[in-house]
């Protein structure tokens, strides 16, 4: 039940803008690093629509509104 009412935080705060501050970082194709990469994004500012937990991110993945893939948030901060 707990899990529940953190999902629905989360669902509230989106979207909201990030800025990717390495030149890196890969984007995958769904929430974690099991997930394959598609190619990286590079330093910018972009908007996340969605966020979920997963495998290698301790601060979420966000999906990018491009439509391109996820990111991981620990390389991002708000602005």
């Amino acid at each position: 039940m707990r899990r529940k009412c953190a999902r629905q935080a989360i669902a509230s705060a989106v979207p909201f803008k990030i800025k990717v501050a390495i030149s890196d970082l890969n984007i995958r194709k769904g929430p974690g690093t099991n997930y394959a990469r598609t190619k990286y994004i590079p330093v910018g500012v972009y908007t996340i629509i969605e966020v979920q937990s997963g495998t290698g991110s301790d601060k979420g993945w966000g999906r990018l509104k491009s439509g391109a893939g996820w990111i991981s948030l620990d390389f991002c901060t708000k602005v």
